[in-house]
């Protein structure tokens, strides 16, 4: 099994119990940035660079997400 194949098996059962535990998409959005930032930092030195770059992209998207998230909940807090 090569490590790109762990990594995305790694990842795939990350996502399937955040799948069935939580309830709240906000939380999912921060558990998937959570779970893509380990694997990242864990596997970054193992990864081929094509894998690699599309980690970030997905990560660059979460965290754009969870600002989305951040914002929102910083406006119904003020507002």
């Amino acid at each position: 099994m090569d490590v790109d194949d762990v990594i995305i098996l790694t990842l795939a059962v990350w996502v399937f119990i955040c799948t069935i535990l939580v309830k709240t998409v906000d939380v999912y959005v921060t558990l998937l940035l959570i779970g893509l930032l380990v694997v990242s930092e864990v596997g970054g030195y193992f990864m081929n660079p094509e894998t690699k770059r599309g980690l970030n992209s997905a990560i660059y998207f979460l965290l754009f997400v969870f600002l989305v998230i951040v914002v929102r909940k910083v406006m119904e807090v003020l507002g």
